[in-house]
């Protein structure tokens, strides 16, 4: 597949992520316990960050990349986080309206990192 498809696949990925952790979070702050969201949520955001990963490490093969280059590693750690938030966001409702600060955050910084390629 050629890298654009890869690229596409991977706009997916982020959107799915933000938007499940969007319901989750929102789901969080209303107070609800609502179980259709939280698997909605979860499944999206699952299904997202697979997505991400898969289409991510194509498009490092793809473009000629390095897996050792610093900022991929930076953007793993960041996907790893992101893969770790579910279980706060799920387990400590009251902490969501930061974790929706730190959700975009983190995205904030994958998209420098993407962009800018620091080190």
């Amino acid at each position: 597949m050629s890298a654009t498809v890869y690229h596409i696949l991977h706009i997916v990925g982020i959107l799915l992520v933000f938007m499940g952790y969007g319901a989750l979070i929102a789901r969080a702050l209303s107070g609800s316990d609502h179980a259709g969201v939280k698997k909605l949520g979860s499944i999206t955001s699952g299904i997202g960050l697979l997505l991400l990963f898969i289409a991510g490490c194509a498009l490092i093969s793809k473009m000629d990349y390095s897996f050792a280059s610093g900022w991929i590693i930076a953007k793993l750690i960041i996907w790893i986080a992101l893969g770790g938030l579910i279980a706060l966001i799920n387990r400590k409702p009251q902490l969501a309206g930061k974790l929706w600060w730190i959700l975009a955050a983190l995205g904030a910084l994958a998209v420098y990192l993407v962009y800018v390629r620091p080190f």
